[in-house]
């Protein structure tokens, strides 16, 4: 099952009637990349030609030009594959769900779907920086030439850090924000956890034993994690970073990649007694998180020194959280 035919799919239909969870969603996503992983290889050439010809517009024809070369290492890559017998970049067909479900008024779950399979297949940051052309591209074919436009609006990149201790919900919230930062479908998210079981050539949700906990792991978590952020906002994209950042040295080192880019930075710390982190990390169940009660109270013991980033206490209803994180997006020039 490609996207192409995702919308066959009894799950994509209950997510439009917005009936899916999050892990109902990665499991979606997830498909849709095992589906164009076992998909022959394309014409490169013809995909070429169809993406001239669907460039109607001024802004989408500029785009394109510019997005020539990624293109072209795309295709040298093997990305193209034979969707239903028609040759497609593997993100041109991932845009068709995620803006059937963009246009059905779920702009948080498309940016989710859009995640989890650049997690679970990556693309590199130029390919997060190709879909928004994709999605135009795609929503001029359905006639939706308003939409097509606003999809090419130019948007500064942003680099929103979220930190705090292990069970403060990071995650989840960084998922609330997603689609609201950056040209849609939003934010790429990287997540130090995913980050983690990419080194280890596992799935995002396989539990790695201790050894895979040291200092050196860190190191190469953090480093991956800040080479792919670099990268992204090296192509325009806009960025949330998803991490403890219990370092000050981490820290600064992300507060540096926003000047270098010039990127306009939030940095926000979430804060929970340690009871409730400890309830919160009981309670998962086919997360990236590896992190025990054993975890959360070594760090409790542990100085993260000072922080000057928005700090937001999350022992409240998520509504007020997301309004207070949202109350630092603004406060963001």
């Amino acid at each position: 099952m490609a996207a192409l035919a995702v919308s066959q799919d009894p799950d994509f239909e209950a997510l439009l009637g917005g009936e899916l969870d999050t892990a109902q969603l990665h499991a979606l996503a997830d498909r849709i990349a095992a589906a164009h992983t076992a998909a022959p290889k394309g014409d490169g050439g013809a995909f070429r030609k169809t993406l001239a010809l669907s460039a109607t517009t001024d802004a989408q024809r500029t785009e394109l030009a510019a997005q020539t070369d990624s293109i072209g290492r795309r295709i040298a890559a093997g990305r193209i594959r034979a969707v239903m017998g028609e040759p497609l970049d593997v993100l041109h067909d991932l845009a068709r769900p995620v803006l059937e479900v963009m246009r059905g008024g779920m702009a948080g779950e498309a940016n989710t779907l859009a995640n989890r399979y650049l997690d679970v297949a990556p693309q590199g940051a130029t390919g997060w920086a190709l879909l928004p052309l994709y999605l135009s591209l795609r929503a001029s074919m359905d006639g939706d030439a308003e939409l097509a436009d606003s999809l090419l609006a130019p948007a500064r990149p942003r680099l929103v850090v979220i930190g705090g201790l292990s069970g403060t919900g990071k995650s989840t919230l960084a998922r609330l924000l997603g689609s609201r930062i950056g040209r849609l479908p939003g934010a790429r998210v990287l997540r130090s956890d995913v980050f983690r079981k990419r080194l280890a050539g596992v799935s995002p949700e396989t539990r790695l034993p201790p050894r895979h906990y040291t200092r050196h792991n860190d190191d190469e978590t953090y480093e991956a994690l800040f080479e792919s952020a670099d990268d992204h906002l090296a192509c325009g994209n806009s960025v949330i970073l998803d991490a403890v950042f219990m370092a000050r040295s981490e820290r600064d080192v992300v507060e540096a990649l926003a000047d270098r880019y010039r990127a306009a930075f939030t940095g926000i710390w979430l804060e929970a007694p340690e009871r409730d982190r400890i309830a919160r990390v009981n309670a998962r169940a086919n997360d990236a998180s590896d992190a025990t009660e054993m975890v959360v109270r070594e760090q409790s013991r542990r100085s993260v020194g000072e922080i000057h980033w928005h700090r937001i206490r999350v022992n409240r209803p998520q509504e007020a959280i997301v309004a207070a994180a949202r109350a630092a997006l603004d406060r963001t020039h």
